[in-house]
């Protein structure tokens, strides 16, 4: 018997391997979020997007992307829950400024997946996140230059699991992909146009190469 939203139920430690970190992470407008279910269930099955919306992927350096979620104490009114990403893009270029400016004064939602291929959704329409960044361009040429990152928010409810797919804007890509958590610890990932382009294990990095030599790299 499956329990129901907010009902008590047993907890057992998952017993497959527990990797920490976040492997890939995307955002999007909160406001192209539609029918979005803030009742019900924990887990989100599946979450459309305006016509024409996307999500766009933000790829910082290696092994420096965090999540935090901390529980906040409202009294009689209950819990919320503070999210909280970081992360770091290395040097400086003209077009990663031009894209980190157009993040300025926007309301985000963002997937993040982690290293167990579990994928988890940050913010609501009425509670979205905020970017900021800050850049250090280090004392000498011995020190790399980068921008650390953060996205931040609060929510009511904790970081909601997300079974569905998604679709990834071609800007500053070779071309849009829609990608998803599959069963069985599967990933499809698929081009625009809903093609299957392969079933991956969850977790897995792969290099897509097509007809015309155009590569994609998904990390």
């Amino acid at each position: 018997m499956q329990p129901k939203p907010f009902e008590l139920r047993n907890l057992a430690q998952e017993p497959a391997d527990n990797l920490g970190g976040i492997e890939a992470l995307w955002y999007a407008r909160a406001a192209d979020l539609l029918d979005f279910p803030a009742e019900g269930e924990l887990a989100i099955n599946q979450l459309a997007l305006r016509p024409g919306a996307y999500w766009y992927q933000l790829v910082s350096t290696r092994g420096t992307v965090r999540y935090k979620q901390t529980p906040k104490s409202l009294g009689r009114h209950g819990t919320s829950h503070t999210q909280k990403l970081v992360g770091t893009l290395a040097r400086h270029t003209a077009e990663l400024a031009a894209g980190l400016e157009a993040l300025e004064q926007q309301e985000l939602v963002a997937l993040y997946r982690d290293h167990n291929g579990q994928v988890q959704l940050l913010g609501t329409p009425e509670q979205p996140l905020s970017f900021a960044d800050s850049y250090d361009s280090g004392q000498d040429p011995t020190q790399r230059n980068n921008y650390d990152w953060s996205l931040e928010g609060e929510t009511p409810r904790r970081a909601r699991p997300y079974l569905g797919t998604w679709l990834v804007s071609e800007l500053g890509l070779d071309g849009g992909l829609v990608l998803g958590t599959g069963t069985e610890g599967m990933v499809e990932v698929r081009t625009a146009g809903g093609v299957l382009l392969a079933r991956v294990p969850l977790g897995k990095s792969i290099v897509l190469k097509s007809g015309f030599k155009l590569t994609y790299e998904i990390v």
